[in-house]
Order: structure tokens, then sequence, then C-alpha cells
């Protein structure tokens, strides 16, 4: 998230800190998230654009090797909302993944599964 290296630990742990960090906003409610005058669906998508960027950076290996996180979903939300133009985008898509599904990958990522030679090392 800042200037640091960015190793499979440091990713792993952005990512954390993204999926941490979104549930508090989920919880201000489904209301808020479509009210644009609350910036509460802006800063969910700022947080997750972070948290699939992170996904993004550990690659293939680093996926194949915890397969219990849903990559393709996270990969595809992200594009829809970055990119509207291509297939639209589905806000409610958005709300479900991170008010249903973040918070078991939050739990994942605290004990993640490193491919050989990984850095396990935290930065």
């Amino acid at each position: 998230m800042t200037g640091r290296s960015t190793g499979p630990r440091v990713l792993v742990d952005d990512m954390g800190q993204y999926a941490e960090t979104i549930p508090h906003w989920v919880a201000k409610g489904h209301d808020a998230f479509v009210d644009p005058e609350t910036g509460c669906q802006a800063t969910i998508e700022r947080q997750f654009e972070q948290f699939e960027e992170a996904a993004n950076r550990l690659g293939a290996s680093f996926q194949k090797a915890n397969p219990g996180i849903p990559w393709s979903p996270i990969f595809e939300i992200r594009n829809d909302f970055s990119h509207p133009y291509e297939r639209g985008y589905d806000r409610e898509r958005l709300w479900r993944f991170v008010r249903d599904e973040l918070p078991a990958i939050a739990r994942k990522l605290r004990r993640p599964n490193f491919p050989n030679g990984a850095d396990r090392r935290r930065a």
C-alpha cells in the first residue's frame, strides 16, 4: 500500500487489510451503498480495486496454492466497475460479494498457502 517492496507476504498483508476495511463500509448498509451522497460505494470500489490489484500481482502460482479464494469473481468484478463500457456494471454483484464472500476471504488470508520458494517473511 505504500512504497514497500511487493513480495508475496506484503501483497497478502495488503489484501488482508483491504478485506478487513471494506466490511466497515458494508456495515453502513445497502441504503448507504446506493446513496451517492454517502460515498460508500465509491470507497468500497476503490478499496476493492486495491484488493484486486494486490491479488493480481500475486500471480497464478499463489492463486493455484489457494484454491479456496474465489479468484475469478474478484478479477471479474473489478474489471466490471473499472471498465463498465465493456459488459456493463452490476453494482449489486459487488455489494453481494463484499457482504457475503469477503469476510471468509479475510479469514483465509490470515493463513495463506505460499507456493514453493515464495517469500513467507513479513515486510
